[in-house]
């Protein structure tokens, strides 16, 4: 009797031992976890085929753990953000203009005549910018997986070619909804008019505004180049673009999705902007095959543009300051 009560106490003694599995590890490593990732982009744009793409990667390599739900051509970005930072979306692809709504700071990119040109604007960007801007991201909810871009923001209008700051004056141009782009129109002595971008093809199709300013590739994006007969190649601001996490929905994640997420991001990056820059000048001769006037300005004319919004970076510096002066500070020490 004795013998068989050693032998049990001894079973129990073994198996309290033996380490058991752990339900909480059990639970990650089989949890799916659904990314609901929009964008104002849409189908048929170099950021739709890429973020495609990104989303069957981040499928795959998570061997089905990640659901990704991605909705294409919708939204406000303004409300996008908003959505990304209280977690009702677990990533976005939008403008810095639309993120700097949120985080300040980011509006230092939407400066104009900021970047002499795209190539001083990825060094300074990449090299320079990206570990400061996850800073301000984060300190503001949101992680930043890459960066990528709008492009270079032209005039498009009607009626009129703009080489001049004083051709703006008598014409009404939509702006993004954003004070640095409106700042940057008074400037100029121009008559910006806030529109969001769902609203601007009837505005302009109603004579509500006269114009606009963008990239090609949104503008065909939107069909907005159907109510303009003149594009001028300005490239007043050159606007970068994020896609970010929910930091907080992030944060979560096992370490091995967080891998999977950010993985190649910086070739990524390269492949974003490669896709709307090869873009870029077929666009412009398909406007111009529309019957539309191509105008590209000058040295000289650019010069006189960037002359008079520089008082908008000064502007910038006063009203946002602290990391947001610094970040403005690199791209001038580094330029």
């Amino acid at each position: 009797m004795l013998n068989r009560f050693l032998k049990a106490v001894l079973a129990v003694a073994l198996f309290c031992l033996i380490p058991l599995p752990s339900a909480t590890a059990d639970a990650q490593e089989g949890e799916v976890y659904t990314l609901k990732f929009q964008t104002v982009a849409p189908e048929r744009t170099p950021w739709a085929r890429q973020l495609k793409r990104i989303k069957k990667k981040w499928e795959k390599e998570s061997g089905g753990r990640i659901k990704v739900k991605l909705f294409l051509g919708r939204g406000n970005e303004k409300a996008l953000v908003r959505k990304c930072k209280s977690g009702e979306l677990q990533a976005v692809g939008v403008s810095t203009g639309a993120m700097a709504d949120e985080v300040p700071e980011m509006g230092v990119f939407e400066l104009p005549y900021l970047f002499k040109d795209l190539a001083e604007a990825d060094r300074i960007i990449d090299n320079h910018l990206t570990e400061i801007t996850e800073e301000v991201l984060e300190e503001n909810g949101f992680k930043l997986l890459m960066f990528s871009e709008n492009g270079n923001r032209n005039f498009a209008t009607k009626g009129k070619i703009i080489k001049t700051p004083e051709d703006l004056a008598t014409l009404k141009m939509r702006t993004q909804e954003n004070w640095i782009h409106e700042a940057t129109y008074t400037a100029l002595g121009g008559n910006p008019v806030r529109i969001s971008v769902a609203e601007v093809l009837t505005s302009l199709s109603t004579g509500q505004v006269d114009g606009f300013d963008n990239t090609p590739l949104f503008a065909f994006a939107t069909s907005w180049f159907s109510q303009i007969d003149s594009w001028t190649v300005s490239d007043h601001i050159y606007q970068p673009a994020v896609i970010t996490f929910n930091k907080a929905w992030f944060d979560k994640l096992p370490a091995d999705l967080q891998a999977i997420l950010l993985d190649g991001r910086v070739e990524e990056t390269k492949k974003g902007r490669d896709s709307i820059r090869k873009l870029t000048p077929k666009l412009l001769k398909s406007l111009e095959e529309k019957g539309i006037t191509v105008y590209r300005m000058t040295p000289a004319e650019k010069a006189v543009f960037a002359k008079k919004t520089k008082k908008v970076h000064a502007d910038f510096k006063k009203k946002v300051g602290g990391k947001g002066k610094k970040m403005l500070e690199i791209i001038e020490k580094n330029q």
